[in-house]
């Protein structure tokens, strides 16, 4: 039987306000891969005032924060409605959150900013004077704000952005900065990967470098090889998971060996971020345009093709499922490396996705458009390193687990 038309009318116009009053707009995509409608349905969008390239920080009230090249960094409920926007200058960086709420990010001028929940600015400090165009985040201690700059990784007092000290020579301009447990800090410098003590000593890097090298070169460390392109990833057995340059994930031990090594070689620069499961598999999204699942001793289990994109810095469920953006679409993926789901999602997507506590899906364009999707498959799963920079607040900490 037939339903009347003027009540499907009225409905259609019911559902119309109410997209115009709450300025979001849901709809469902159909998954490429059977046919059905996906379960990644797109809750509401909003639309940011230019690029991003960062990746998205989730605070512990559930407001998204987001910068972008137009300068500003902008808080989002999760309902989609804008609560501020703040001037920092264009920026490229992904924003950190403090215990307190406070949220850390750099600009593409030198300058790292402090703001407080409301937006306002609580201080600024210049760490590099002139351009670093830095595709990178921070990590939070106890006190210090651990920041990558061009002229080396920089200790800032959360209280008021006075550096305390700097420690090599430069950072790397992809990934992240990286805390370990035992107060250890790694970045990328100079072609090595460096750790440093939380007084910005060098306790050890790799590949090594002996006294006759740093003589030969005229008192000066030459640079290494070991281009250090995604964020420092902590992984089984005290390994220490890098993306090097266009070719390779590495596993380096904290004793400064090489673990094992995979090699694959990619039409780009690799700078998405390894992660790691509860169970141990290291999912790796290569720039060769496939997603890879590796067990704890290097060996492939599997791997998608994500056709002809680089994926994004994955995110794992509390189920196993893995989210991935590559390119224009967003793929949600099984523990056993089967497509489940998958969604267009408009523009290509750079920065890694971040999954709310109720499961929902957040992530933004390139052009700026800020999307949440239904997920089904739970919160951010408990595990080693589930995401770029470890965790909703992007604070690069490694915890016990």
């Amino acid at each position: 039987m037939s339903r009347n038309p003027i009540f499907k009318l009225s409905l259609a116009m019911l559902t119309g306000l109410a997209v115009l009053a709450g300025g979001c707009k849901p709809s469902a995509q159909s998954d490429s891969i059977s046919g059905r409608t996906s379960p990644l349905q797109k809750k509401w969008e909003f639309t940011l005032g230019g690029r991003a390239e960062g990746s998205l920080a989730l605070s512990d009230d559930g407001t998204i924060i987001a910068a972008c090249e137009d300068g500003y960094v902008y808080a989002v409920d999760s309902n989609g409605t804008l609560q501020w926007k703040t001037y920092i200058g264009p920026t490229v960086a992904s924003p950190s959150i403090g215990p307190d709420g406070a949220i850390y990010i750099a600009n593409n001028n030198g300058s790292v900013f402090a703001l407080n929940r409301s937006g306002s600015k609580r201080w600024t400090s210049i760490v590099y004077p002139g351009n670093t165009y830095g595709y990178n985040a921070a990590a939070i201690g106890d006190g210090f704000l651990y920041t990558p700059s061009r002229n080396g990784l920089k200790a800032l007092s959360l209280s008021d952005g006075r550096v305390e000290w700097s420690a090599g020579l430069g950072a790397n301009q992809w990934g992240g900065v990286t805390l370990l447990m035992d107060g250890t800090i790694l970045f990328g410098s100079h072609g090595r990967l460096l750790a440093v003590n939380n007084h910005g000593d060098t306790q050890w890097q790799y590949p090594s470098l002996s006294p006759d090298a740093i003589a030969r070169n005229g008192g000066f460390p030459p640079p290494g090889s070991f281009m250090v392109s995604t964020g420092v990833t902590p992984g089984p057995d005290r390994m220490l998971l890098v993306g090097d340059g266009r070719d390779h994930l590495s596993a380096v031990g904290q004793d400064a060996t090489l673990r094992w090594d995979f090699k694959s070689i990619g039409t780009n620069m690799n700078t998405a971020s390894p992660v790691v499961a509860a169970d141990g598999t290291i999912y790796f999204p290569h720039s060769d345009h496939h997603l890879y699942a590796f067990d704890s001793f290097g060996s492939k289990k599997w791997n998608v093709d994500l056709h002809d994109y680089d994926p994004s810095s994955p995110v794992l469920a509390s189920d196993g499922t893995i989210f991935v953006a590559g390119g224009r679409d967003l793929y949600g993926v099984s523990p056993e490396g089967k497509i489940i789901a998958k969604v267009r999602v408009g523009s290509s997507v750079i920065s890694s996705p971040t999954l709310a506590p109720d499961g929902t899906i957040f992530l933004v364009t390139d052009t700026g458009v800020l999307s949440a999707y239904t997920g089904g498959h739970g919160g951010l799963m408990d595990s080693p390193w589930p995401k770029f920079q470890a965790d909703l607040a992007n604070s690069g900490r490694a915890r016990t687990y």
